[in-house]
């Protein structure tokens, strides 16, 4: 028995939709629309639950029966946009990229990408925009969902109100860990189920209420009967009430909420309740007779499931073709309106034969689709992207210089993206009676690391100390929602220093006023920084250097090459000299103006500053690759340098960083 058909969700699945294509296409511009998926999941929860309270209810459902229907419901469309992503991607993926979409292919067919994407988390990891099918997170979480709750409902139901109990145990114990989890760690608390059942089971209790049956559901507890009664009476004005306030609660999250606030913890009740409130209220209401309920929002409805399958594959592609940079508005709405049509087609000719009419035979074929997808992706990922694809010259360019630069930053050991725990091998103690130097800072210190080494090994003339966090400047004091770690791995670098007590310490930061701060108050942060200055004068430091902000390159330095070099192979480009720099408008800022404001604050100060810009910037634009170099592409990403620029910038700048 399935539950009678319901116009008004499939708008409310088309209001979830469109807001998590509108977020991706125009971030900046809908920031809250992703909590969609939040409207997916308790739709998801009330549908499932009422399929599996009507079976109960009828004496017939079946684990079989259960899961075959949701196999060819949701395994066609995956298996097709999957594949489709493994064949475009051997055209347009260089090697690495194509090795990472080949692990989401493998973990997104076994419905695990939440987890993966926790798991590979990290500063620098490829950006999200360019991953194409990192959306099937969400779909993870309810596949998860679909085979942890339905033993549970099942087995629960043995008793009277059981289902309920159980339903509503799961979602205070899921909520609680999303609000604990949250501001402790963020990213966690958005891709683990635990933290997410919570908005599936919002829809799970909503079902149980009203299809579990006499003796089962909520309205047969004895102490609710005056509420019962008064909503029998005014039944059509409260679910009036319940749709515009439902709506207004959607409004105001989608609104309101941004990817820079702690999401989920409370701010997700705002979309969960109001999904809660509309699919309450009823088929009825004008809401959902009418603005839900109409033919175009059903329709939208109908084919949300592809839609949203296709339209994030479609909007990293045109990313990924140019070389990372956001697209014109243009170009992003034909890609949606590419997505409907795929999604339209894959509604009307992939899914019916597999829900029309189904068999065992059209299951176990579903269900090979997609394990033959995940078993292309694995192979993808183990030949590593085929890098035999290019050419000598791309495939070194393309190479995985994020683990590269990981090792020569000395990441996990003396450069950290979480606590720190410092190892002795953070502080070289050869030869004993040269002076020290110490390397404090974020980031853009730990990319210093390599250039700094190579001077010491050359001329042997310092002892080298290195002490970096993630997203965490030089500063003592500093605390940020995003960097809850800084403040504790700063105290520990200031213990360090009081016990060192070095000749120089170089002070490195992405950006020193315009870090997110807690209660950040106007010349908040300058205090900060004088007071972090004058103790490190207390302690004994001889020499403080800060260095700059170092240029920024829209579009990654080694895509412009590698596609060079791709382009001359295919013979649309001319075999001369590699290009060395790239020039506006690519060039997205050299930092310039803003290192002549820190060079006036710190030179004020007392403190010698270096700014990187010459090195790498001058009129005709920055540098591609590093100069005397066989094209080895001067930063990795788009501003941290690879180890081979940081060796051609530290020796460039000796004089002016260590005073030799």
């Amino acid at each position: 028995m399935r539950p009678s058909y319901r116009s008004d969700i499939d708008g409310l699945r088309a209001i979830a939709v469109l807001l998590v294509i509108a977020f991706h296409a125009f971030p900046n511009s809908v920031r809250g629309g992703f909590v969609g998926v939040d409207v997916f999941f308790v739709i998801s929860g009330f549908l499932i639950t009422s399929i599996i309270c009507q079976a109960q209810r009828g004496g017939d459902f079946s684990f079989r029966t259960f899961y075959a229907r949701r196999i060819n419901r949701i395994f066609p469309a995956l298996a097709l946009v999957l594949i489709t992503c493994a064949v475009a991607g051997w055209f347009l993926l260089f090697p690495v990229d194509y090795r990472d979409a080949g692990k989401a292919i493998g973990f997104g067919a076994a419905f695990l990408s939440n987890l993966a994407l926790l798991h590979d988390a990290g500063y620098f990891e490829a950006s999200s925009e360019l991953n194409p099918l990192l959306h099937l997170w969400s779909l993870g979480v309810e596949e998860q969902f679909y085979l942890l709750w339905p033993p549970v409902i099942v087995l629960a139901w043995r008793w009277p109100r059981g289902a309920l109990i159980a339903a509503l145990a799961i979602l205070v114990a899921s909520f609680a860990a999303n609000i604990v989890l949250t501001p402790i760690n963020p990213l966690a608390a958005f891709y683990l189920p635990v933290t997410r059942f919570w908005e599936l089971m919002t829809g799970c209790v909503l079902a149980i209420a009203t299809n579990a049956g006499p003796g089962r559901d909520i309205s047969s507890i004895a102490a609710l009967a005056t509420a019962r009664a008064l909503f029998e009476r005014h039944a059509a004005a409260i679910r009036a009430v319940c749709a515009w306030l439902g709506l207004g609660l959607l409004s105001v999250g989608a609104a309101l909420i941004s990817n820079d606030r702690g999401f989920p913890g409370w701010w997700a009740t705002l979309p969960v309740l109001g999904a809660a409130l509309l699919i309450f209220a009823g088929p009825s209401p004008w809401v959902n007779r009418h603005l839900l309920g109409n033919r175009p929002m059903v329709y939208v409805g109908l084919i949300s499931y592809p839609l949203y399958l296709w339209h994030w594959p479609l909007l990293a592609a045109i990313r990924i073709l140019r070389f990372g940079e956001e697209p014109p508005p243009l170009m992003k709405a034909i890609a949606i309106l590419v997505a409907f049509a795929l999604a339209h087609l894959t509604w009307r000719f992939i899914e019916p034969p597999f829900r029309a009419r189904p068999s065992r035979r059209k299951t176990a074929a579903a269900f090979a689709a997609v394990a033959i997808a995940g078993m292309a992706g694995a192979g993808i990922y183990a030949a590593s992207g085929f890098p035999s694809r290019f050419g000598p010259e791309t495939q070194r360019l393309t190479g995985d210089l994020v683990e590269e630069a990981k090792t020569s930053f000395r990441s996990g050991h003396c450069f950290f993206e979480g606590t720190a725990q410092f190892e002795p091998q953070c502080d070289d103690d050869a030869p004993a009676d040269a002076p020290r130097v110490v390397l404090w800072g974020d980031s853009h210190a730990a990319h210093l690391y390599p250039g700094l080494r190579a001077v010491q090994q050359a001329d042997g003339g310092f002892r080298l100390s290195q002490y970096n966090t993630t997203a965490c400047p030089p500063i003592l004091g500093f605390a940020s929602v995003k960097s809850p770690f800084c403040r504790a791995n700063n105290d520990i670098v200031h213990a360090r220093l009081k016990q060192l007590k070095p000749d120089t310490v170089i002070l490195v930061a992405r950006e020193w006023s315009n870090y997110d701060w807690d209660n950040r108050q106007a010349g908040e942060s300058e205090g900060l920084i004088r007071a972090t200055l004058a103790e490190l004068r207390a302690i004994g430091v001889r020499r403080i250097v800060v260095v700059g902000m170092f240029p920024s390159w829209r579009t990654p330095p080694r895509r412009i090459l590698a596609q060079y070099y791709r382009a001359r192979a295919a013979g649309l480009a001319a075999p001369e000299a590699i290009p060395l720099r790239d020039v506006p408008p690519r060039l997205s800022t050299s930092e310039a103006e803003g290192n002549e404001a820190l060079r006036r604050f710190f030179e004020a100060e007392g403190v010698a500053f270096v700014s990187p810009t010459p090195s790498f910037c001058d009129a005709q634009g920055c540098l591609l690759g590093v100069p005397g170099d066989s094209g080895t592409p001067i930063v990795f990403d788009g501003s941290h340098l690879t180890p081979e620029a940081s060796v051609y910038f530290v020796r460039q700048r000796a004089r002016e960083i260590l005073g030799r």
